[in-house]
């Protein structure tokens, strides 16, 4: 850690908060029904409270070092429209439980922005363990040389490369972030850190793969072109070379991405709308149609699930027969979550979600750092744009807001990035 002065023990107690927070909830695994998304989620909300108690002895401390300087403006209007939509909700007790999730959320949020200016490099360092953990579980259960977690008959082949979180899916929601914050800083640092990282991101890159998750490859991928482009000649090489290795991963034979990739092609030329978009052309429709009937506070937190089966009977009378033919059951997430929460909040909430992406990328503090220019602004100044996109696309197809884990490395990362640039840029 790099400061001028001595931390007050609140502040010390923060970091050991937020650097426990990073690398036990990508990994926490546990017995009972749910395995890995409830510790986990449970893990989220216990790192906020700490965190609470912990700003509040910071508060009232004689003596601190970090000034009360972070983007709080969006963070709480996102808290404060998302309690207006749990009085409106079509089933308060479900929003009830988003709101505090939403909260919690915030909360860590803020917290790392105003942390971060007692950090440096190595808190990205940090975050990369509960990621390369994954990854790396990942790649072994794919290869099947180990899959420990065998707790669904469904999890063989493919379905059981669940890294520490569960699904394939949520292992490429959860490795994109990371994925890219390594390329850069193999791309802006020098000596031993640039080569480590560029392992790290080789690894996390092959972590991706393994998790065949097409979205979260595809918002990687965006992001390194912004990257490249906007760095130098060198990353832009440097990305060249991952997409080129992802092409050929893409079209092998002896790949999960390439069999997947292979069924799109397919699919398409079939007009296959039910293999085209994995099933999820009914969540989406659902989402769209609660949208209209709900444009202003949504149907309320946390009520997609609560609301979908009603949407879903009443698809065929409003869409073609092709689009409304896929999986029975009923869908507990949107798998979009720019639907998800344009459904569930109203077309406000939708805007306080974009807002909260644009933060990244344009928010500006009143006052200097006393932090000298360093990686650490650099890394954030090469991170912005190419980080604010990935998150968009990301979730297009995917809904790290709704998987605790993969929230949760989003907003550190966020909250770095806007957090290290010195705003002179």
């Amino acid at each position: 850690m790099q400061t001028r002065r001595p931390l007050a023990g609140a502040e010390r107690a923060v970091l050991a908060i937020l650097a426990a927070g990073v690398v036990v909830i990508p990994i926490l695994y546990s017995s009972g029904i749910d395995v890995f998304r409830l510790p986990k989620e449970l893990a989220f909300r216990a790192e906020a409270i700490l965190l609470l108690a912990a700003a509040a002895f910071w508060a009232t401390a004689p003596r601190r070092t970090w000034p009360l300087d972070a983007p709080v403006v969006i963070p709480s209007a996102i808290v404060a429209w998302t309690a207006v939509t749990t009085l409106t909700s079509t089933n308060r007790a479900l929003s009830v439980d988003s709101l505090i999730t939403v909260a919690a959320a915030a909360v860590i949020f803020i917290v790392t922005c105003v942390a971060a200016r007692a950090t440096s490099m190595i808190a990205v360092d940090v975050l990369m363990v509960g990621a390369c953990a994954n990854a790396a579980m990942a790649i072994l259960q794919e290869l099947e040389i180990w899959t420990p977690f065998r707790h669904d008959i469904a999890n063989i082949g493919h379905y059981g490369s669940v890294g520490f979180v569960g699904n394939a899916n949520d292992v490429g929601m959860l490795l994109a972030g990371p994925a890219l914050a390594a390329f850069a800083v193999a791309v802006i640092a020098s000596g031993r850190r640039r080569w480590i990282y560029a392992a790290v991101c080789a690894l996390l890159a092959a972590g991706l793969v393994a998790s065949a998750t097409r979205t979260a490859l595809g918002a990687f991928v965006v992001g390194l072109l912004l990257l490249g482009l906007r760095h130098s000649r060198r990353a832009a090489i440097a990305v060249a070379a991952i997409v080129i290795v992802f092409a050929l991963a893409a079209i092998s034979a002896r790949t999960t991405l390439g069999d997947r990739v292979r069924e799109l092609r397919k699919a398409a030329a079939t007009r296959d709308y039910e293999l085209l978009f994995s099933e999820r052309l009914l969540p989406f429709l659902a989402a769209v149609d609660m949208v209209r009937d709900h444009p202003i506070v949504g149907v309320g937190p946390a009520c997609f699930h609560y609301q979908f089966m009603r949407y879903r009977l009443a698809l065929g009378e409003r869409y073609p027969k092709e689009w409304t033919r896929g999986f029975p059951g009923n869908w507990g997430a949107v798998h979009n979550d720019h639907l998800q929460v344009a459904a569930e909040t109203g077309v406000p909430g939708y805007l306080l979600f974009l807002g909260a992406m644009a933060l990244a990328v344009r928010w500006r503090r009143g006052r200097e750092t006393a932090r000298p220019r360093g990686l650490e602004t650099s890394f954030a100044r090469a991170m912005r744009w190419p980080f604010a996109v990935l998150v968009f696309v990301l979730c297009l197809a995917q809904f790290p807001l709704q998987v605790a884990a993969p929230r949760l490395l989003l907003l550190t990362l966020g909250a770095l990035c806007i957090t290290w640039d010195d705003g002179d840029a």
